[in-house]
């Protein structure tokens, strides 16, 4: 009798072990499968990525281009700007001396001198407000610039292979989205003054 209990057990654990072995085979195919199914979601994510890189590219380089463009022009308006002011504040001046010399020539004068006074405030007004709106110019292109940073960047995480790429895609995102929010505050102030 406790021979037969042995075999009994023997042959229990026996079919316990077929039991394992053939859930190990199925649980292996599962894994192969799905490993097979990522890997071929990650492939056409990549050509994916690969295409809209090769859409991207030309639009960064139109405004890096762009970005130095206006860069040029601005810096060529700020020293016509300064030369204006550095040649027009003094001749305003002087102008205003002549005219406090005049003064003595009866009330024809006294119109003469009210409307040089208006114009060399409403000239100085004038070039303070191209001065403000030529800086507000240059923040929106470094935000601009920086957006387009932060898409090379992602554009360079995502040739470089996919280990960490959960981590470097968030970071991207929230780089992405501070340069969005700077940018739209930036519009939105210089609308509003």
């Amino acid at each position: 009798m406790p021979f037969i209990v042995i075999e009994l057990a023997v042959f229990v654990i026996a079919v316990a072990f077929v039991f394992i072995a053939v859930y190990l085979v199925r649980l292996s195919n599962t894994v192969q499968t799905t490993l097979r199914r990522l890997d071929e979601t990650l492939s056409d994510s990549r050509v994916a990525m690969d295409s809209v890189l090769a859409q991207v590219k030309p639009v960064l380089s139109r405004l890096t281009e762009l970005e130095d463009t206006t860069q040029e022009t601005l810096t060529g308006i700020n020293q016509r700007l300064s030369s204006i002011e550095t040649e027009l504040v003094p001749l305003l001046k002087e102008f205003r001396g002549t005219v406090q010399a005049y003064q003595g020539l009866g009330k024809e004068a006294y119109p003469v001198l009210k409307n040089v006074y208006q114009i060399t405030d409403d000239a100085q007004d004038i070039t303070c407000s191209l001065k403000t709106r030529v800086e507000q110019t240059q923040n929106f292109f470094e935000a601009v610039r920086e957006a387009g940073e932060t898409v090379q960047t992602v554009t360079e995480v995502t040739r470089s292979g996919l280990s960490g790429l959960a981590v470097q895609v968030a970071s991207m995102a929230v780089g992405l989205k501070t340069s969005l929010e700077f940018l739209s505050e930036n519009l939105i102030k210089g609308g509003k003054k």
